[in-house]
């Protein structure tokens, strides 16, 4: 792992209405603390903003709810420590709930491993339930097929804005060497979305900037040593 770095995460690139976000972590870690999820929006900012040539990144933590006081422990004490960063090094937006993830108002969505396995795999199954559903449809009768014939086009280029296989890979952050995930059925157009991916974390000097990021952030989350009287008091 680089130096600094307690989980490396899976970083999938999510397409969406105008463009696409980060979902992290998507599966590497079925049980995560604080600690954890922090380091995981770091490097997700660090990746999108090499994957999108965008800087400051806006970064929200998946909940239940975006009201603060929603959630789990874990939820909440990680929300205090991104606040804790915000400005400094990470733009933290706050709390976002599951149905606003595609609303193009985040490019990092936070997440333990095991909720983001699941959201991940749900988003996959849904796009081709769609996809068949509207196959379906098409060929019900002879008019919605010619117009379904019209409108080919359309269909092909609503086809390649979700197509995951644009995006047949994603990388397994926090290592220090580029380490790229395919899907276990993955076919030669994913293995070759993959590489694609893989050419340009090479080209780009991003794992520097995510060791830099995360001796900052340990810095601050630091826990200060206690005094004679038992409180915490500053370092000296």
């Amino acid at each position: 792992k680089i130096p600094g770095i307690r989980r490396p995460a899976f970083a999938p690139f999510i397409p969406s209405s105008q463009g696409g976000f980060i979902l992290c972590d998507a599966g590497a870690n079925a049980d995560s603390k604080p600690q954890h999820l922090v380091q995981f929006a770091l490097m997700a900012c660090a990746y999108f903003e090499h994957l999108e040539n965008r800087t400051n990144p806006r970064v929200a933590l998946l909940n239940i709810g975006s009201e603060e006081g929603k959630g789990n422990e874990l939820i909440h004490e990680t929300h205090e420590m991104l606040k804790s960063i915000n400005g400094s090094i990470l733009n933290y937006t706050g709390l976002i709930e599951g149905f606003q993830i595609f609303e193009n108002i985040v490019d990092v969505v936070v997440c333990d491993g095991f909720v983001g396995n699941i959201v991940l795999k749900a988003c996959e199954s849904l796009s081709k339930l769609i996809g068949s559903f509207l196959d379906e449809e098409l060929r019900r009768n002879a008019l919605r097929k010619t117009g379904a014939l019209l409108s080919k086009g359309a269909f092909r280029s609503l086809k390649q804005r979700i197509n995951p296989e644009q995006f047949g890979g994603a990388p397994l952050l926090g290592l220090t060497k580029n380490v790229i995930k395919a899907h276990g059925s993955s076919n030669r157009n994913h293995i070759s979305g993959a590489i694609k991916i893989a050419l340009d974390l090479v080209q780009h000097d991003m794992l520097s900037q995510v060791t830099e990021d995360i001796r900052e952030t340990n810095e601050i989350l630091r826990p200060q040593p206690l005094s004679v009287n038992g409180k915490q008091g500053k370092e000296q």
